[in-house]
C-alpha cells in the first residue's frame, strides 16, 4: 500500500485543544441577545427565539453551512453574524435549510470505505487512501486523509477540489451509520489482550495508558505506554521507580511481559521486594 501511516502516529501537535470551537463561539455571541437559545453538538447548531426555531449551522469540517433565515433573524436584533464570523476566521457558506443534513456526494466517483477491523476502529481506507476520524476541542470532530503521501485535514480552507468528495463520502458514511456519535477509544488493555496466548489475561488499571498482564494471582506484571513507540514492562505499577524493560512496540512489550512472568517464582513481586 503506497499511502501508509503507522497506527500510533500522533497528529495532536498540529492542534491547540484549549481554544473554543467555531460553534461554541457562535453560541456565546447569539445568547447575549434576549430571548435567544442555542443548542449544539459537534455537528449541528440550532437556534430558537422564544421557542421558535429560526435557523441552524452544520459543521462540515472545513467550513460551516448556515441557513439564510438565521442570518436574517439575527440582523433584526443588530447582530451581524457574517461580520462576526469573518472577524473570528470562521469559514462558512449560506445554504438552503433542506441541504443542511446531507453533504453533496459525487456518485460518479464510486468511492468505497473499508474501516479497520482490528485495533483502531477510528481508522480506515477510502479507495485505498488512509484516513482517520478524530476530535479535539478546537475543531470538534474532523477527518485526516493521506492522499498520495500528502496529509489533508477536513477543516482546512485550502483543501483541493478533487479531495473534497473524499471527505464528503466519509462524513456521509459516519452520518448514515451513526458512527459519528460514539467514536471508540481503545485502551491498551484491549490491544494487549489480542496478542496474549491462552491462559493469560489483560486487565485495565486506573491509568488508561497502562494495563496488568496476568497468568495467575501470583504471576503478573504491568505494561505502560509512555509515548509513541515507547513501552515499559515492569513488575510494579510504578514502572519509573522499579526495574523495567523498555521496548519500541506493543508486540515487543507483550513479549517482554510473557518472559517476565515466565521467570517469576510462586512469590509475588511484593513479597520479593519486602525481603
Amino acid at each position: 500500500m503506497d499511502d501508509y501511516i503507522p497506527d500510533d502516529f500522533d497528529f495532536s501537535f498540529l492542534y491547540d485543544d484549549d481554544d473554543p470551537s467555531w460553534l461554541d463561539k457562535i453560541k456565546v455571541e447569539i445568547e447575549q441577545l434576549e430571548g435567544f437559545r442555542v443548542e449544539h453538538n459537534e455537528l449541528i447548531l440550532k437556534v430558537w427565539h422564544y421557542g421558535t426555531e429560526v435557523g441552524a449551522c452544520h459543521h462540515l469540517g472545513s467550513h460551516l453551512n448556515i441557513t439564510p433565515t438565521l442570518i436574517n433573524e439575527l440582523a433584526k436584533y443588530d447582530l451581524e453574524l457574517e461580520r462576526f464570523m469573518c472577524d473570528e476566521d470562521i469559514y462558512y457558506q449560506l445554504i438552503k435549510p433542506k441541504h443542511i443534513l446531507h453533504p453533496k456526494i459525487r456518485p460518479d466517483l464510486h468511492l468505497s470505505i473499508q474501516w479497520s477491523k482490528d485495533l483502531h476502529p477510528n481508522y480506515g481506507y477510502i479507495n485505498g487512501h488512509y484516513f482517520g476520524y478524530h476530535r479535539n476541542d478546537y475543531h470538534g470532530k474532523y477527518i485526516q486523509l493521506v492522499y498520495r503521501h500528502q496529509i489533508y485535514m477536513s477543516f482546512s480552507c485550502t483543501t483541493p477540489d478533487h479531495i473534497k468528495p473524499y471527505f464528503d463520502k466519509i462524513w456521509q458514511e459516519l452520518l448514515d451509520t451513526e458512527y459519528i456519535r460514539h467514536p471508540k477509544e481503545i485502551r491498551i488493555g484491549s490491544k494487549v489482550a489480542n496478542y496474549l496466548p491462552d491462559g493469560f489475561k489483560a486487565y485495565k488499571t486506573d491509568d488508561d495508558g497502562q494495563c496488568k498482564v496476568s497468568r495467575s494471582k501470583e504471576k503478573y506484571c504491568y505494561i505502560k505506554r509512555w509515548r509513541d513507540n515507547e513501552y515499559y514492562t515492569s513488575f510494579s505499577i510504578n514502572w519509573a521507580l522499579h526495574p523495567s524493560e523498555k521496548t519500541s512496540s506493543l508486540t515487543e512489550a507483550v513479549g517482554a511481559a510473557l518472559r517476565m512472568i515466565a521467570k517469576m517464582s510462586t512469590k509475588t513481586p511484593l513479597s520479593i521486594k519486602n525481603q
